[in-house]
This record gives C-alpha cells, structure tokens and sequence, in this order.
C-alpha cells in the first residue's frame, strides 16, 4: 500500500473537525516557500551559525538529584 493510500484510508474515517485541520495544514506547506521551492531535500550548508550556539562547560556533568525529582525552584 502506498503513502497515498493510507493517508486516503485514514481521512476516509476521520471526523470533520479533523479534516478541517489536516486541510489548513496541507494548504499552509503548499503555501511556505521554503518547502515548495526546496522539497524539504536542501543541502545542508556547513558553518552557515558559527558562534551562534554554545555549550555549557558542565554540559557532562551528572545532573543533581532535585533535578530528578522536580525540586528545583
């Protein structure tokens, strides 16, 4: 069975409020250039954020217990 199918399958039975909501979607990723001009497959661009994300130094480190057990503030 093909993607299509299932999805086709799967609609077939969904309520309408549902539908409405897959619509808007389907519409709203027609519309956004990003994925329509690129098909979601562009190339990934090496350094394009450098110095933009950091790590902290403890980033290893074990997390305390309070942590754990959701006692922090």
């Amino acid at each position: 069975m093909t993607v299509f199918e299932t999805i086709v399958r799967e609609l077939v039975s969904a309520p309408e409020p549902l539908l409405l909501r897959v619509l808007d979607f389907i519409q709203a990723v027609k519309g956004s250039s990003t994925l329509a001009e690129t098909g979601g497959d562009a190339p990934r661009v090496p350094g394009l954020h450098v110095g933009q994300v950091w790590i902290s130094e403890d980033f290893n480190e074990p997390l305390p217990d309070e942590f754990w057990l959701s006692e922090l503030g």
